[in-house]
């Protein structure tokens, strides 16, 4: 008992040192454990802490993939609309380029059809100034129409067939008196009168022994029973072998256009006469003198009368210069041939018929010899 008494303290000795061994490795491994316990939580912390930046990464990437995909979306968008724009902006420039094109093709449409009216305008001006010049386009006579005027006038090839036209009031039955050798007063005289006497041609055969001239009437032209355009080919002046055109104050449109027909017709000869130069002249004279002067009073003294004879004389020159300027300038002003004009009065025709002088003659005597010249033209040619 002893020993085992003693036995047991040793027995017990290791145990204790052994459990104080164990105790000790025991703690270190709890230490270790705890270590790595810590150790694994940190590593945990730090693998959740990368896990979560990962996520935060990759939800960061996903937004970034979507911004990304939004902005190519918009940049496909925005190129799509430059391309809409482009395309836009190409259509409306072609737009334009054709509007354009369109409203030139519009103005040099407008131009033309401006043109073509302008011509059609002048066409038609044309046309009715040949009609108003006596001559209607495309209406010339027909052979028909020369022997039905021929008959309607009685024409005879062995006489000479002299018109006297005019506008009314200008003195044609006063002037085929004269030419005759007749007044006005005479029975077998043409019937004068202040207004247009003469309403259809009238036949005037010359009354001097062996004559083979035949004188007509005609109603003055520009009346409203023979308007201008229509007188020459209506009134049948193509048979005529001569016409006297007599004027009065002025050259009229319907003297002219009497004037220009006859140089269409090779047999129609044209003398322009200027009657009435006497009346013309007093009423000159009449304009200068003082306000109440009476050319016929005769108690009008010498100085006077003198004076009256100085005015007079310059009076006649400047009438008969203005008449034959006047006569010129309208001559040209329709491109017609130049033309002499006679400048006449009844008296002094009736003096030159009977081979006398009067102290109003102008041209009355170049008149008559050039009346005889185309007399004996027409007889010679036996047309």
């Amino acid at each position: 008992m002893g020993g085992a008494a003693s036995f047991l303290p040793l027995l017990a000795l290791p145990f204790s040192l052994f459990f104080g061994v164990g105790e000790k490795h025991c703690g270190s491994g709890r230490f270790a454990q705890h270590e790595t316990d810590q150790r694994v939580r940190e590593l945990d912390a730090i693998v959740h802490t990368a896990r979560q930046e990962a996520e935060e990464a990759r939800r960061r990437a996903n937004d970034a993939e979507s911004i990304s995909r939004t902005a190519q979306a918009e940049a496909a968008l925005s190129r799509r609309r430059a391309e809409t724009a482009e395309r836009a902006r190409r259509a409306a420039d072609e737009t334009r380029r054709n509007a354009q094109r369109r409203q030139e093709e519009l103005a040099r449409a407008v131009d033309e059809a401006e043109g073509a009216l302008r011509r059609a305008e002048e066409e038609r001006l044309a046309i009715e100034r040949r009609w108003f010049e006596g001559v209607r386009p495309e209406c010339r006579p027909s052979d028909q129409d020369v022997a039905r005027m021929r008959a309607r006038y009685g024409y005879s090839p062995n006489f000479v067939h002299l018109a006297v036209v005019g506008s009314a009031g200008a003195g044609k039955s006063s002037f085929i008196n004269a030419v005759r050798g007749l007044s006005n007063n005479d029975p077998i005289a043409a019937r004068t009168g202040i207004v247009e006497t003469t309403n259809t041609v009238t036949r005037y055969p010359d009354p001097r022994p062996n004559s083979q001239i035949i004188w007509f009437d005609v109603p003055g032209a520009g009346t409203p029973n023979v308007p201008d355009w229509q007188y020459f080919n209506d009134m049948g002046l193509y048979i005529f072998d001569c016409i006297i055109i007599l004027i009065n104050n002025r050259v009229l449109d319907s003297d002219l256009a009497i004037i220009s027909a006859c140089e269409q017709f090779s047999t129609v000869e044209a003398l322009i006469v200027r009657s009435k130069s006497d009346q013309h002249i007093n009423n000159m004279v009449q304009d200068r003198m003082p306000r109440g002067f009476d050319p016929l009073d005769p108690d009008v003294d010498e100085e006077t009368r003198s004076r009256v004879l100085r005015i007079r004389s310059k009076e006649r020159r400047r009438f008969i210069d203005e008449t034959r300027q006047n006569v010129r300038m309208n001559l040209e002003g329709r491109n017609l041939a130049p033309r002499n004009v006679y400048i006449i009065c009844k008296d002094a025709v009736l003096a030159a018929m009977s081979n006398s002088r009067s102290s109003k003659t102008i041209d009355e005597v170049d008149l008559q010899n050039d009346v005889r010249a185309c007399v004996r033209r027409r007889l010679q040619s036996g047309r």
